[in-house]
């Protein structure tokens, strides 16, 4: 009888872990992941020629959705700083700064197909290009949402410009305990793969376009 205590009490074991599995199966928990990432390169065309291009085509729009994740619904744009005197444009310290709100449509597997407004800054000057986008309002299982993408001028005026992304989102899954850690690596591997996608639409985009952009500005 001795001899088969420890086989009992292994099996006890072996049945807890089991009916602990089962029981993640059958009533799995929310549990709420935030990852994010960031994601730099370099495309092979002077930044005037970026710059140009993004805000002739309304790039900053259309960014959002390269990512694969979402697809474009409606954007508006506030009257505050959304216009520029023709003047300025001869002057190297001109600034443009636009505040909208962007309408999208999630195709995201863990969060479904839904729209969400995302607040939306782009501030423009004669060597910069900055979007930002942020979530206006969580949903049962967006909770947070911020996006960034940067074009800048390279040093030394090369024909190059410097691309920065960045993503973060908190997504509520479903999955029982022993599955968190599978639940942010997926999160994060999706994450990584909108800044992927969003690297080669940028670079196809660009391209698709060096050849359409007005004179002014010079610089």
């Amino acid at each position: 009888m001795l001899k088969s205590t420890p086989l009992r009490i292994l099996a006890v074991v072996v049945a807890l872990v089991v009916l602990a599995l089962v029981a993640g199966l059958v009533f799995p928990g929310q549990y709420p992941t935030e990852q994010e990432a960031e994601l730099s390169f370099t495309l092979p065309h002077n930044f005037t020629v970026v710059r140009k291009i993004l805000v002739r085509k309304d790039g900053a729009k259309q960014i959002i959705t390269m990512g694969g994740d979402s697809e474009f619904v409606s954007q508006k744009w506030s009257d505050l700083g959304a216009e520029i005197d023709p003047k300025e444009i001869l002057n190297a310290d001109w600034r443009l700064e636009l505040d909208g709100t962007l309408t999208v449509k999630t195709l995201d597997d863990y969060i479904g197909h839904q729209q969400i407004e995302l607040d939306q800054v782009v501030v423009i000057t004669v060597d910069e290009l900055d979007s930002k986008v942020k979530l206006a309002k969580g949903t049962e299982r967006l909770k947070d949402y911020a996006m960034r993408t940067t074009f800048r001028r390279a040093p030394d005026e090369a024909d190059e410009t410097l691309v920065e992304l960045s993503l973060r989102q908190e997504i509520v899954t479903t999955a029982p305990w022993w599955a968190h850690g599978i639940a942010d690596r997926r999160v994060k591997a999706s994450v990584e793969k909108t800044l992927a996608n969003q690297q080669t639409a940028i670079g196809k985009f660009i391209d698709e376009n060096k050849d359409d952009v007005p004179l002014l500005p010079l610089r």
